[in-house]
């Protein structure tokens, strides 16, 4: 059975289903974009050019050369590889350096349909290797380079890991991913229950798969890291899952293949919550206490 939602979170659902995206225009248009909740004052906010890739750096430090290394996160913004951009996930970004405390890298990476798999995967990648490869400049522990994401975002974040262990490098500490949409198949129970009425919709993220993954690549599991026949030795993970999302059983199913694999893993299913619940922070306190878990867990790994 459905779950029921989060009453904090019912205004969201008050205006109806949005319907599938004629094209990747409307879809960002109709994007929510910005910070949604308090802005958090980061010491050092600078832009990078991470190997060709525009990012975006948070530090808490004014003085980097002050102190030793701090762990590090490279953040995916979600958008179903399809929309989203810096400026949408500037708020996570500052809060979880600041909390933390860690450096944090988020990427710019190419969107679909123009640039489908694996451009975005490529992107997210040369951004991981740029932050290994700079920690010095960065004041980063090279040991302590985590990567995570919300959305398509943590889809990027496992793929990136996945692409890291058949390559041998980098070397990443662990990954953070947040109501991942790591299989197009979408034929869980949750899927099927949460179709429609939820926010996000089953419909909207085929859409959403058939801009990003070219005909004939679903079963490359650095595209779908669901369907990955192998995850042993992948980096720790923490798994954070809103309840009410056709995500959710994706996910649960993803954290037990990888503890099952001997993988270290830390698993929150958030009560009551949408997809996208990270940006409501002025609406359910459920928001901050995950961003609160994820710093704790960057800062530990």
């Amino acid at each position: 059975m459905p779950r029921p939602v989060d009453p904090d979170l019912l205004p969201l659902l008050a205006g109806g289903d949005q319907d599938v995206p004629r094209d990747a225009a409307e879809a960002r248009r109709s994007a929510a974009v910005g910070a949604l909740r308090p802005r958090v004052a980061v010491a050092t906010v600078e832009e990078l050019d991470a190997h060709g890739v525009p990012a975006r750096c948070y530090d808490p430090r004014r003085d980097r050369r002050a102190g030793p290394p701090l762990p590090a996160v490279v953040w995916v913004h979600g958008g179903g590889f399809v929309t989203g951009s810096l400026d949408g996930v500037d708020d996570v970004c500052r809060a979880i350096a600041d909390r933390a405390p860690a450096v944090v890298v988020s990427v710019e990476y190419r969107l679909a349909p123009e640039h489908p798999y694996p451009a975005g995967l490529d992107d997210v990648a040369q951004a991981v290797g740029f932050v290994c490869a700079t920690a010095g400049e960065l004041g980063v522990d090279p040991a302590r380079v985590s990567v995570g994401g919300t959305s398509a975002g943590a889809t990027l974040a496992a793929a990136v890991c996945l692409r890291a262990r058949r390559l041998g490098a980098p070397s990443i500490a662990s990954q953070v991913l947040v109501h991942p949409c790591i299989d197009d198949a979408l034929e869980t129970p949750s899927a099927r229950e949460h179709a429609a009425g939820y926010g996000l919709t089953r419909a909207k993220m085929a859409w959403y798969w058939e801009q990003y993954l070219p005909r004939g690549l679903a079963a490359d599991p650095e595209a779908t890291p669901g369907r990955a026949q192998d995850l042993e030795g992948l980096p720790p993970a923490l798994v954070s899952l809103a309840e009410c999302d056709i995500m959710r059983d994706e996910g649960l199913e993803y954290a037990e293949r990888l503890r099952r694999a001997g993988v270290a893993v830390q698993t929150h299913v958030w009560p009551g919550m949408l997809h996208g619940f990270l940006a409501h922070a002025a609406m359910t306190p459920y928001a901050d206490a995950a961003i609160d878990e994820i710093a704790a867990f960057v800062a530990q790994s």
